[in-house]
């Protein structure tokens, strides 16, 4: 909604003659942001796209394995994708990298959604795998009046 409002502003300003200093990085800082900061809720919600047709191919107990494995899997390959996101975010500390735009804002301010919603992404893929080796439900189901739009 900030995206929008914030890109027909510019719109509706330059129209006029005016704009807004460095918006189209603030859009493109906010995008990456609820890019980011939607994994981990996108996860515990299942509406993240999986192939699933190998995964119903196995007996109920093997998919189950499978299902931990890959969960597993995630846990290590978001931990190392924050890693390196927070490695690349530190940098941007370190040297006071900035935007090359009109308002000159540290880069590390917008970069640490990244870390902050990978981070949470690989928590997440760590609570899923708790619940796979619990037998306990792993994604939060929709209400059916929320289905419907009641």
């Amino acid at each position: 909604m900030g995206i929008a409002v914030l890109i027909l502003s510019q719109i509706g300003l330059r129209l006029i003659g005016h704009q807004i200093p460095s918006a189209d990085d603030f859009a493109g800082w906010a995008l990456s942001a609820s890019i980011f900061l939607a994994l981990p809720a996108t996860l515990v919600h299942g509406d993240h796209i999986r192939v699933t047709s190998l995964r119903q191919l196995l007996p109920p107990k093997i998919g189950h394995v499978a299902d931990i494995l890959a969960a597993g899997f995630a846990i290590v390959m978001m931990g190392w994708v924050t890693w390196a996101i927070f490695g690349y975010v530190s940098e941007s500390w370190i040297y006071n990298e900035l935007s090359q735009g009109v308002i000159a804002l540290p880069l590390w301010i917008p970069q640490s959604a990244m870390v902050l919603g990978s981070a949470l992404f690989t928590v997440a893929f760590a609570e899923r795998t708790v619940r796979l080796i619990l037998g306990l439900p792993v994604e939060i189901k929709k209400p059916d009046t929320l289905l419907r739009g009641e």
